[in-house]
């Protein structure tokens, strides 16, 4: 990267960090967040817990295929 300073190529470095443990601090409380309301619920079965955990998987994976489509 022949031409660029070297504080402004550290600095930036530096901001894309920052902002990339942001969004996965966000990302990472979101779905703890999303685990302890399945968590805290008064499930009668363990069939129950079951299908609330598979509602769960179901939105993560769908997230997942929305991040991979628009390639993020």
């Amino acid at each position: 990267m022949e031409g660029i300073d070297p504080k402004l190529l550290a600095k930036l470095k530096e901001e894309v960090q920052k902002k990339l443990a942001q969004r996965e601090r966000e990302c990472v409380e979101f779905w703890l967040a999303e685990l302890q309301r399945v968590y805290q619920k008064q499930h009668r079965t363990l069939e129950d817990l079951k299908a609330e955990l598979r509602l769960l998987i179901d939105k993560m994976r769908k997230r997942l295929d929305v991040i991979k489509t628009k390639g993020y």
